[in-house]
């Protein structure tokens, strides 16, 4: 779509009619072919049916993320890529009280400008007028916010912070992170960050950072056990050379210096009566062992981010199995002991083996009223299978 015709797209979403037909569609519980004979359609450009319904469609998906979706205004890119509410608040109440002024940079739909706290002063800039349509009423919604066309790395602002989602694919790619499609660049990255000092530069999760972010802190952000998002915080946002990883909605922690990372594994022994596995942000971060340690826990294996111990541990940043015991690496036997355990519900995870778990899973023929987890992992260097029971909060 061509800016002139998202601009288009917008100034009519935007009506005071039209955001009244969105809210009346949104609300209706009926599909889109039943809803499309409705008499406030009949007779509307086809255009105009088809933005409507892209609306409700994004709105729906995008309620996922955030409470207020159902008054927002999105576009498909946008909905994708929109930073979770609960990530948004978390992020922004980072922002030191002695800054004034954030520069919202890429600001998009205004996902992270919307949980800005209310004292300071924001401003989205995006290269994108119909974009900043877009990202004035949402973030309208909750908050004032300025708003600038313009190019990012042209430093349009001047401003204590500046907070940066780079976009990171064209429409019709893979929603993969990918390092050589960000706009800004790396290089435009690293001018902004001398420019403004202090940011917080969203990036994916998996993402290989370049050498220029070393001296700075990086923190992984995990909500219900999906590591969502790194970030990178620089200058007086963040704390040099501590990597982090955060577990929300509880907000648990772990933290260290990305220094003393290496010296934090290697802790391996035996499998004992618990075995733990740590929730993916701790995983992308590396501070498993870190985590370990802290919780007098050890690894099984040297390469693996499964956990062990003689004790029950209560964390959010931790899953808790009790091992009930280790099958043989064959899927005829493992197969027979579901049937004679009369396994009707089965968990499979794997970490450090070549297996898929939804091909494993074909032809087990699972039925009865006991449940259980399969892990397929190494024991230093040596492939195992344990069986496996979750333990709840509840639970010894």
């Amino acid at each position: 779509m061509s800016e002139s015709e998202l601009q288009a797209k917008m100034a009519y979403l935007l009506e005071p009619g039209s955001l009244s037909l969105l809210r009346d569609l949104c609300a209706d519980p009926r599909d889109d072919l039943a809803l499309a004979g409705a008499p406030a359609l009949r007779g509307m450009p086809a255009p105009r049916r088809i933005a409507l319904f892209e609306q409700r469609k994004l709105r729906l998906k995008a309620a996922r993320k955030r409470p207020e979706a159902m008054d927002m205004i999105f576009t498909p890119l946008g909905q994708e890529q929109l930073t979770h509410a609960e990530l948004a608040t978390y992020k922004t109440a980072r922002i030191p009280d002695s800054m004034r002024t954030i520069a919202d940079l890429c600001c998009g739909l205004g996902g992270d400008s919307m949980r800005m706290p209310a004292r300071l002063r924001v401003c989205g800039v995006d290269r994108s007028r119909g974009t900043l349509m877009a990202y004035r009423h949402n973030v309208g919604l909750l908050r004032g916010a300025a708003a600038v066309e313009g190019d990012v790395t042209a430093g349009p602002l001047r401003a204590d912070a500046a907070w940066i989602d780079p976009s990171r694919r064209a429409a019709g790619k893979s929603d993969r992170w990918q390092d050589q499609e960000m706009s800004p660049s790396w290089d435009q990255l690293e001018r902004l960050i001398a420019r403004y000092g202090s940011m917080a530069i969203k990036l994916g999760p998996g993402i290989a950072f370049p050498e220029f972010l070393e001296s700075f802190e990086w923190e992984y952000l995990g909500l219900n056990d999906e590591c969502l998002e790194a970030v990178v915080w620089t200058g007086s946002l963040g704390r040099p050379g501590m990597m982090r990883a955060v577990e929300l909605p509880e907000g648990a922690s772990i933290e260290a210096l990305r220094a003393d990372l290496p010296d934090s594994f290697g802790e391996t022994g035996a499998p004992a009566g618990f075995l733990y596995e740590p929730v993916k942000s701790v995983v992308r971060s590396h501070l498993f062992g870190v985590l370990a340690a802290k919780s007098r826990l050890w690894q099984i294996d040297p390469r693996i981010a499964y956990l062990t111990g003689n004790h029950r541990v209560r964390d959010p940043l931790l899953k808790a199995y009790r091992i009930l015991g280790e099958l043989p690496f064959d899927k005829k036997a493992i197969g027979e002991f579901l049937r004679k355990n009369e396994v009707g519900r089965l968990e499979i995870k794997k970490r450090g083996v070549n297996l898929i778990p939804e091909e494993f899973r074909t032809g087990l023929r699972l039925a009865g009223p006991n449940e259980g987890t399969l892990f397929f992992t190494k024991v230093m260097e040596r492939k195992t299978v344990f069986w496996a029971r979750a333990l709840g909060e509840q639970d010894d």
